[in-house]
């Protein structure tokens, strides 16, 4: 049989799935038109457009060709099966159809049939149990699973009534799972947004595993399709293994969607705490959170600071007398490259601006204020992040050039450079100035402490609108004022917040502390309550995104490989001045070039006449979610694979500083841990649904209407996922163990 013999055949005669079909589409339409005159903003048209998009694929599904060709490609099967399960149960609970059906039914037929069998407390009592989150996934599994297993599978190829059966199981039991991740209108909301992305990603991770064991199989599982004809004379094995790589892609996309509109919903909907709260009459009734707790203890904190300061110092002092090579036995080549990054990033992920609340570099800074005093006033035209950025691009090119990770003495000298330029900058100008314009590890934790689940926040409203002292701001004899200028009462996310509560221990009605917050709800805002995010944060924001692709790719194989084919076939010597030159043009094409060609094709396209420096600072900063997660993604590896490298080096000290033997060094070899690159992708994924959602969130906050909006974001968007592609591409290539000690 040819294609076009195939696809020639008419369509399937199912007379009764067709009129059923066109009964409930009439039911739906009749009832959506009497809803929607009563209550509009519940069924905009796109509910109706999605419900009948679904019934015109479910016939399609079961009685077009495709059916047909079901029974001759394992592939053409599993296109059928992804659209019975992960596009028709979606789009018919996006169109709410219970109140639309309900209404659209004959009286008769509602009064004293379906009304009667609905109120039913065995059905209430049976749908309650079967919609419950783990049955319905338990169930969606169980029927994947069992019609999958060959003998039930062939059964259904076999047989008709078999195959109709299995048809209705899948589509059932897909309706079910799709029922508690959607929760549609007007079911109550019985869970939260985060209990249902674990739904999302549980059965995600079940589609990953069973996709790939027919994507990767090496024996068929099928013989049937080995003794029937072939249309495009596949082999069953190659066709076997396309088919798990569509379910494995395909099935991803709903699953994509589906967590990016969860995240979006979150993220759009209330927050624990408002960025514009209404003034309440409530004063506080509790002690303000970190007021008391370890994270606002004074002595803590101090504890905390001196213990990495005398970390910083043993660092120094065995990076600079202490054996080079191999930097695995030194703790310069150790502690800061493995330990410090991971760890900090994981402390930025779950609480918050730690690092910068316990900084060493600043505990020498009323030291410094005292022997300096302070005389000068930091310049207007560097109160701004540019400064920090030119830094943090310093500290990626002799990261590269002058390989930190394997010199310990450079990286000594980088460790007291930023003692001194904190002792000089905090003597010579107003306290703060170090953290707010110089520091550029504090700009990379204010700007990616946006998805922190905490901030630093007033508790009542009114309590500061009463307030005339503003001791948050200037400070008091209990505490000083903010280092970094933030007025509590206006202050927006984490920016320039330092988590160092001292706004919270100056506030004398005890109305300041660390609330919860929704992650990433501050992206797009400035500092302040008003105060639109400049270009010179822009960039900034840029570089950090960037930086993190670019700083993986300098330790994966096939771009290495790539950059030294390209110098051979110049006929140029690979040589620092080289580097240094590729490295720099690297990190500054995208946030020079890219960014604002994607921000000029966002303007174009959407045909906005909003302000483009504007809208596109705002933009930005919807990619840091992604930026970030590549940062974890590659620190955490680095953190988990060279977990125990710290004992040789503190052995080799200790040997040298005292006499015995303190056991052979212990090393951890990558290969001994597995699923790590699944974890890195599963981050970067993460990653990748959080920046989609947050750039919609603020393309509709700069374009209020959805088609502009959507316009506007798509540029975005594409450029999104072309980074998310290639930090697969880094993260499924071999990568040097650099930075690890190792």
């Amino acid at each position: 049989m040819n294609v076009s013999g195939l696809w020639g055949t008419p369509w399937s005669a199912e007379p009764m799935v067709g009129i059923l079909l066109l009964m409930t589409a009439g039911f739906y339409l009749r009832g959506f038109a009497r809803v929607r005159r009563q209550s509009p903003q519940h069924f905009p048209a796109w509910r109706r457009n999605a419900f009948l998009t679904g019934l015109i694929l479910l016939y399609v599904s079961i009685a077009s060709p495709l059916d047909a060709l079901a029974d001759l490609l394992f592939l053409a099967h599993m296109v059928q099966h992804w659209l019975l399960m992960m596009v028709i149960p979606p789009l018919i609970w996006l169109g709410a159809p219970t109140v639309p059906l309900l209404r659209g039914l004959p009286g008769h037929a509602l009064s004293r049939g379906v009304g009667p069998l609905l109120a039913s407390p065995a059905l209430i009592r049976g749908l309650r149990f079967l919609t419950n989150p783990g049955v319905a996934l338990a169930l969606w599994i169980v029927v994947t699973l069992v019609w999958h297993w060959p003998p039930a599978y062939e059964w259904a190829l076999t047989s008709p009534r078999a195959h109709n059966f299995e048809h209705v199981c899948f589509l059932s039991a897909s309706l079910l799972l799709w029922f508690r991740i959607l929760e549609p209108w007007p079911t109550r909301r019985s869970r939260g947004f985060g209990s249902r992305l674990l739904l999302v990603a549980a059965a995600a991770l079940f589609n990953s595993i069973f996709s790939a064991g027919f994507a990767f199989s090496e024996t068929p599982l099928y013989p049937f399709y080995a003794e029937v004809p072939n249309p495009w004379s596949v082999s069953v094995m190659a066709d076997q293994n396309a088919a798990g790589a569509f379910m494995w892609i395909a099935t991803s996309l709903p699953m994509i969607a589906a967590v990016v509109g969860l995240t979006l919903a979150g993220l759009s909907g209330p927050r624990l705490r408002p960025l514009n709260p209404a003034p309440t009459r409530d004063k506080p009734t509790r002690a303000p959170l970190g007021q008391g707790a370890w994270i606002g203890s004074r002595k803590m904190r101090r504890g905390i600071q001196w213990l990495l300061a005398g970390l910083a110092l043993v660092v120094v002092l065995d990076g600079l007398w202490g054996p080079s090579v191999p930097s695995s036995e030194n703790l310069a080549g150790v502690l800061p490259w493995t330990y410090w990054r991971g760890l900090s990033l994981l402390a930025l992920a779950m609480l918050g601006n730690f690092f910068c609340a316990v900084c060493p570099f600043t505990l020498s800074r009323n030291l410094s204020a005292r022997l300096l005093g302070r005389p000068f006033r930091w310049p207007g035209w560097l109160r701004n992040r540019w400064l920090a950025a030119g830094l943090f691009l310093l500290y990626l090119w002799s990261y590269e050039v002058f390989e930190l990770w394997d010199r310990p003495m450079a990286t000594a000298a980088w460790i007291i450079g930023f003692f001194l330029g904190c002792f000089l900058v905090e003597g010579l100008f107003p306290r703060g100035t170090f953290c707010r314009y110089v520091c550029p590890i504090g700009q990379f934790q204010f700007v990616h402490a946006s998805l922190s689940p905490r901030e630093v926040q007033f508790l009542s409203a009114e309590v500061c609108a009463g307030c005339t002292t503003h001791d948050c701001l200037r400070g008091n004899a209990q505490s000083p004022g903010c280092p970094t200028e933030l007025y509590l009462p206006a202050k927006v996310g984490n920016l320039d917040c330092t988590f160092c509560l001292d706004c919270v221990r100056a506030c004398p009605h005890d109305n300041a502390g660390l609330v919860p917050v929704w992650p990433g709800r501050s992206l797009g805002s400035g500092r302040v309550r008003g105060q639109a995010p400049g270009l010179d944060l822009a960039f900034l924001s840029g570089l950090f995104v960037w930086g993190a692709f670019v700083n993986a790719m300098a330790m994966s194989a096939p771009f290495l490989m790539a950059r030294t084919n390209l110098l051979s076939e110049w006929g140029v010597p690979d040589s620092k001045g080289v580097l240094s030159v590729s490295l720099v043009g690297a990190l500054l094409v995208f946030p020079l070039i890219a960014l604002p060609l994607t921000a000029g094709a966002a303007r174009w396209f959407s045909g906005s006449g909003a302000s483009a420096r504007g809208s596109t600072s705002r933009l930005i900063q919807g990619l840091v979610p992604l930026g970030f997660a590549m940062w974890l993604a590659h620190f955490g590896f680095h953190l988990v694979t060279g977990l125990l490298t710290v004992v040789p080096a503190s052995g080799r000290v200790l040997h040298d500083l005292l006499p015995g033997e303190f056991g052979p060094p212990v090393s951890l070899a990558p290969s001994q841990w597995s699923g790590l690159v699944d974890t890195q992708l599963l981050v970067l994924g993460a990653g990748l649904v959080v920046s989609i959602a947050v750039l919609w969130r603020l393309s509709r906050e700069i374009l209020p209407e959805p088609g502009k909006a959507l316009r506007l974001v798509f540029p975005w968007s594409l450029l999104t996922f072309g980074l998310w592609g290639l930090g697969v591409v880094i993260y499924l290539s071999p990568m040097q163990m650099r930075g690890t000690g190792m």
